[in-house]
């Protein structure tokens, strides 16, 4: 199941007559691997398409600082210094370390962009249809943890053992995703939906004569499980089958308890609102991973609420989840 269609987007855009001078533009572009989907109202449509053209350039901007498949990013090179000292980094690259540290920390470690080593080995083995042994899983996961990590508070930073690396693709869309959220409020749109790959959203105001952004929320099978209206807010979605490979009639996901080295072979679903998308995004990993024991994480963490869809059973909310969300559940078929 991919990850692009875990949240279906259903808007109902009949304008209202207070916004009858606003006209919808949408586009789509390909940026970090997926499509970034913007959809803003507003009355000028050559300011919106330029608003567009900024949003789109910053997030492009930004992937050639996060990503980890472009040896000259700055991640790759804060990666290849691994265990030789301490190094200055670009101010975004600082400022994403920090917020993952403080994440990781809140989230008892179930959260960790160390875990690039992990993620390469299991990726590559998987690919090739085998199993990495348990000797080269506990070798590499000596190389994943947060307390290896270390932050200053000068802009610079350091990864205390060779061979480490960070990876940010579980937070770095949503860090995008804030990123132009604030640079379309500041620009002065009221009513508008960042749609980065399905998983990662952010809504501004509401469509005109409408509650909110009316999003559909998918289960394990790709069905419809729910709608939901998000109103100046982030969402994220995770799924531990976004990408799977099946070795001798097991299916292993992609995403990879950093405790265990080992990869999910339940499937699972987590949802995450908050004000941030940078939060939202990591939070539902820890989600996914221990399911309905994760969920008092989202109380630790303010104006966040959560949801976690199993592969069967009931669907598990935290407290305020379906009153904040305004959630009408569609029956499991």
């Amino acid at each position: 199941m991919k990850l692009l269609t875990a949240l279906l987007i259903l808007l109902c855009l009949s304008p209202a007559p207070v916004f009858s001078s606003l006209h919808e533009v949408r586009e789509v572009h390909y940026q970090m691997g997926t499509f970034l989907e913007l959809t803003l109202w507003h009355s000028e449509d050559d300011t919106t398409k330029q608003l567009i053209r900024e949003a789109v350039g910053e997030v492009h901007r930004l992937e050639e600082v996060f990503s980890n498949f472009d040896p000259e990013s700055d991640v790759s090179r804060f990666n290849r210094l691994a265990g030789k000292g301490t190094t200055n980094l670009p101010p975004d690259l600082y400022a994403i370390l920090k917020i993952a540290l403080q994440l990781s920390a809140k989230t008892g470690g179930y959260f960790d962009i160390t875990v690039g080593p992990l993620v390469e080995l299991w990726r590559a083995s998987l690919s090739r249809g085998v199993l990495p042994s348990r000797d080269a899983v506990a070798r590499t996961r000596a190389l994943v943890g947060q307390e290896k990590l270390k932050v200053t508070g000068n802009g610079a930073a350091e990864l205390l053992v060779p061979k480490m690396k960070i990876d940010l693709g579980g937070i770095g869309k949503g860090y995008a995703v804030d990123r132009v959220a604030a640079l379309l409020k500041a620009a002065g749109v009221l009513s508008g939906l960042i749609n980065f790959g399905g998983s990662s959203i952010y809504a501004i105001g509401a469509p005109p004569g409408q509650p909110g952004w009316k999003i559909g929320i998918q289960g394990t099978n790709e069905k419809l499980r729910g709608m939901i209206y998000l109103h100046d807010m982030a969402l994220s979605t995770s799924g531990s089958m976004g990408h799977s490979w099946v070795i001798g009639g097991r299916r292993y996901g992609h995403l990879i308890n950093p405790k265990s080295g080992m990869p999910m072979i339940q499937a699972r679903m987590a949802t995450v609102i908050t004000p941030s998308a940078t939060v939202a995004e990591a939070l539902t990993k820890p989600l996914v991973i221990l399911g309905s024991k994760a969920l008092p994480m989202a109380k630790e963490l303010p104006q966040t609420e959560a949801l976690v869809i199993p592969q069967r059973g009931p669907l598990l909310f935290s407290h305020g989840f379906r009153s904040k969300s305004l959630w009408q559940e569609v029956p499991a078929s």
